[in-house]
């Protein structure tokens, strides 16, 4: 499996968000993001690579 991983994963840090209609905290946290890789890379379930930019071309 890849995964796909960055550093700037971490401004992704929502505060809330909302499910069912009702505001809650935010799920996606960058303490998740560092938790998934870790048990990743400590599971070897593959190579870890940066994401690659694409053009809209590829849409």
């Amino acid at each position: 499996m890849k995964t796909v991983f960055s550093p700037l994963h971490a401004g992704h840090a929502g505060q809330m968000e909302l499910v069912t209609s009702a505001i809650v905290p935010g799920f996606e946290k960058p303490s998740r993001a560092e938790f998934i890789k870790a048990r990743v890379e400590s599971e070897k379930l593959g190579p870890i690579i940066a994401p690659h930019e694409h053009d809209l071309a590829a849409a």
